[in-house]
């Protein structure tokens, strides 16, 4: 018998900086988190961003990991 042995790829979830901002807000209505606070995380490099057309696209999900790394003293 044969093992199939494919590997699961996480696709990014690549917002822009406006995206991922109104994507905090949703789950945060109350957020201190700013759009600017944001934007310093991505030019300082703490986040990474892919250059797209003339817009930088942001994965999400290291957004998130990033700030629960800062919560835990780690970030």
């Amino acid at each position: 018998m044969s093992e199939d042995k494919r590997t699961l790829i996480r696709i990014p979830r690549m917002r822009t900086l406006s995206e991922v901002y109104a994507y905090i807000k949703e789950a945060d209505p109350n957020t201190a988190i700013s759009a600017n606070y944001v934007r310093c995380l991505i030019i300082s490099g703490k986040i990474p961003r892919v250059k797209c057309g003339k817009k930088y696209l942001i994965d999400i999900d290291l957004l998130q990991d990033h700030l629960v790394k800062c919560m835990e003293g780690n970030g």
